[in-house]
């Protein structure tokens, strides 16, 4: 068989990625955190829990994918096992196959049989098995990951920490703050694993990390000293303020 006519994971993760005309992937912010009160971790958490980056990564790769009504994606599990540079092995195709069961049990997929293919349908992002919807430009509750995610192949480069913790950062202003000891509370990462992912983004030049002196009254020093961070390459948001302007502002 001559090797040049099959189909590299380059060529088939373009093929899904072109069929939305989009740039990124629209999520909503439930993802990570459900609304309250009392805000609660989102889905996010069961991943990391669970340890299941090929999940998160196939259930990113479905909302690419699955960029209109009835927000589907028709391929056989070693397609999906090709996007994501998984060997093409029978072994790959149990993986995804059982990952897709889990990714329905969680409440975020569900699926049917087509002509004996796994056909997978989105639903809301929250878990709770509702039907899907697109996330709209009225609505503020959503986050964008631009396809470079996997285009560029950080989803191999990154592990399951920075794979999170990439996500919570998209999910803030340009230039923020992650107090990591709220971590726990706010999305149901722990502090350590938050803390791992923010030190692989900024080890792969994904996330600049810079300083900031803080008035606290109640210290023993009179002020504090707090990260801020702002992503970098192709995640990138917004310029990062200038050291005259950061002063301008906390003046």
């Amino acid at each position: 068989m001559d090797i040049d006519v099959v189909a590299t994971p380059e060529d088939t993760l373009l093929d899904l990625l072109d069929r939305s005309r989009r740039r990124n992937v629209p999520i909503r912010r439930s993802f990570l955190q459900i609304p309250g009160p009392p805000k609660q971790p989102g889905p996010l958490a069961g991943f990391v829990e669970g340890r299941r980056p090929v999940a998160l990564d196939l259930w990113l790769l479905l909302h690419a994918g699955a960029s209109s009504d009835p927000w589907d994606v028709r391929q056989p599990a070693m397609s999906w096992a090709r996007m994501l540079d998984l060997p093409q092995t029978l072994s790959s195709e149990t993986t995804i196959s059982r990952n897709w069961t889990w990714l329905e049990q969680q409440g975020l997929v569900r699926s049917e049989r087509d002509h004996r293919v796994r056909k997978v349908f989105l639903l809301m992002e929250d878990g709770s098995r509702r039907p899907f919807s697109r996330p709209t430009g009225t609505q503020r509750g959503f986050f964008k990951l631009p396809y470079a995610y996997f285009t560029q192949r950080w989803h191999k480069e990154l592990k399951l920490p920075g794979k999170a913790t990439l996500l919570i950062c998209l999910a803030q202003s340009p230039t923020f703050t992650l107090p990591t000891e709220h971590a726990s509370g706010w999305y149901g990462v722990s502090a350590d694993t938050l803390q791992r992912g923010l030190d692989e983004l900024r080890e792969l030049e994904l996330l600049k990390v810079w300083t900031r002196a803080k008035k606290a009254p109640r210290t023993r020093l009179g002020y504090t000293v707090e990260n801020h961070y702002a992503l970098q390459g192709p995640f990138v948001r917004a310029p990062i303020e200038s050291a005259a302007s950061t002063k301008a502002a906390s003046a």
